[in-house]
């Protein structure tokens, strides 16, 4: 008996093997239609053209200052991969964009699987599957395949946390960790939120609970903390050798009279991640879809209501879903005491709560729909409409994204060098494939060159003419132009867009350029202070 049980368990996952290889390439086509639906942007522009540089010898990527989160060790290492094989172009950023929500998918899959086998595996691939692998269109798609953003975190966390499932004991599981999650937070600060404050308080509390002073879940502890120190030591010794520099998170509390705005708040982005928030969809169609995905959103609510409740009450649960919850709870938390959060784009600050909220419900749940026999039918009629819903986002009419325009007429007009507000700049060069080449700038009192995203010689007047400012209209209230007009004269001709003006003129307007070093001014870019310690600033 025990010989044909493992049999029908071999065939199980040879068959889940077969099913893998065949979605792989499925889904990744999908996000890449949905991402070209969305455009490109100057935040994922920004990072390939950083893999770029990375790929012409410029590893350490000096002379960069990118924002507070590098992605050094993450996506920028897919974009160079990406880069070396498909090129650096407009399509570059979507491809990447692909490639990460590919890689997250089958990483919660297998986070979900966790050592289960046969059906059991297969319904917790099937809900967590189900919550994570169809994003919707609208803010959804914007914050999950238009760039790095915070999205891909979960890869490297969740891949930390099988290891430390699957590993065997041993002395040296402790370093790995300690490693895994430096590894994780050189690329993203929020590693040390959602990946180890979890480890710190989960691997205390199962510590004191187990009586264990000396056991693995005590040498967690401190390697959380090391880890810390390991990320920090390695940013450091980056920045010593000459390497980019990067600014500090911004951590301000909300005053106590905002936390109910932003509780709200937070129920709407999360409705957003998960596509469950009906004013993002179009048709009854989609307002009946998001209903379906907010069973998802529910089901993993539920499902860390369920972990947390087993941990409190000392019964047993896997260390893995323990992690998860406690991740998930910290990040929701951190976002509603937050100053920062502001609207849906906020979104994109809690976007980890889609992938591990899918692993817990497929943990939690997938046991159960796989114990009852009537299960089968409704999941294929769920996974039929998810399908469907997929391919119909994939082939979804768009229309091309903020700047193309600009881009194309200052390619066809010969225009190779020029300034441009920060949401017109590195989004212009990419679309170009470089060949026009935009340093961002922002306009204050005066307009200035941006020490974010962008690389100190861009501003050097001794070696580049920026004969050109791309203005950004979209916004009624800016006073960009008459700024630039004031500044640097009137120009020799103006050039009106969708979205975006340009002005053309006869002189080098990187000569005597002020720099905004965030947050303070200096008169040049070469005159901003040092970036201080990685994690103060």
């Amino acid at each position: 008996m025990e010989r044909v049980v493992a049999e029908a368990n071999v065939r199980a996952r040879q068959r889940l093997g077969w099913l893998v290889v065949a979605a792989v390439p499925v889904l990744f086509a999908a996000y890449l239609a949905i991402s070209r639906g969305v455009g490109v942007n100057s935040d994922g522009a920004s990072n390939a053209i950083q893999a770029w540089d990375m790929l012409h010898g410029n590893v350490l990527l000096s002379g960069w200052t990118v924002t507070d989160v590098s992605f050094y060790t993450n996506e920028l290492l897919l974009f160079a991969l990406v880069e070396a094989v498909y090129g650096y172009h407009a399509d570059t950023t979507h491809a990447v964009a692909a490639l990460v929500f590919t890689l997250l998918v089958l990483v919660v899959a297998a986070a979900a699987k966790g050592r289960a086998t046969g059906r059991e595996a297969v319904f917790r691939v099937a809900v967590a599957v189900a919550i994570v692998a169809v994003p919707a269109l609208g803010f959804a798609a914007v914050t999950q395949l238009s760039s790095p953003d915070h999205t891909g975190t979960a890869i490297p966390l969740l891949l930390t946390w099988l290891v430390l499932e699957r590993a065997k004991p041993g002395r040296w599981v402790p370093y790995a960790i300690a490693a895994m999650l430096a590894w994780g937070q050189i690329a993203d600060p929020l590693v040390m939120y959602i990946g180890v404050l979890p480890l710190i308080a989960v691997g205390g509390f199962r510590a004191l609970r187990g009586k264990e002073w000396r056991g693995l879940d005590a040498r967690l502890v401190l390697a959380g903390l090391g880890s810390v120190l390991l990320a920090q030591a390695t940013m450091y010794a980056i920045r010593l050798a000459g390497g980019f520099g990067a600014h500090a998170a911004e951590a301000m509390l909300s005053p106590v009279a905002d936390l109910g705005k932003h509780l709200w708040l937070g129920a709407r982005v999360l409705a957003v991640n998960f596509g469950a928030y009906p004013p993002d969809r179009e048709g009854p169609a989609g307002v009946a879809m998001s209903l379906l995905h907010l069973v998802g959103l529910l089901a993993a609510l539920a499902a860390m209501a369920v972990v947390v409740s087993r941990a409190l009450r000392r019964r047993h649960s896997e260390r893995l879903d323990e992690l998860v919850a406690a991740g998930i709870l910290v990040n929701v938390g951190a976002f509603v005491v937050s100053a920062l959060p502001t609207d849906l784009l906020s979104a994109r600050q809690v976007v980890a709560v889609l992938p591990l909220g899918a692993v817990l419900a497929g943990r939690v749940w997938g046991p159960r729909l796989a114990s009852s026999q009537r299960t089968l039918v409704p999941a294929v009629v769920v996974l039929a409409l998810l399908g469907a819903e997929l391919a119909a986002h994939a082939t979804a009419p768009s229309k091309p994204g903020h700047a193309v325009d600009v881009a194309d007429w200052l390619e066809s007009r010969g225009l190779r060098y020029g300034v441009g507000e920060y949401w017109n700049a590195n989004n212009i060069t990419v679309l170009t494939g470089g060949k026009v080449q935009v340093a961002p700038v922002v306009a204050g009192e005066r307009i200035a060159a941006y020490r974010w995203e962008s690389k100190a010689d861009w501003y050097d007047a001794g070696a580049h003419d920026a004969t050109f400012l791309v203005v950004d209209t979209r916004n009624p209230a800016s006073r960009t132009e008459a700024v630039a007009r004031a500044q640097f004269g009137p120009p020799v001709s103006r050039h009106a867009f969708d979205g975006a003006v340009v002005l053309v003129y006869d002189r080098d307007l990187l000569v005597g350029l002020p720099a905004y070093c965030v947050p303070e001014m200096a008169p040049s870019i070469e005159e901003c202070p040092s970036h201080g310690f990685p994690l103060f600033g």
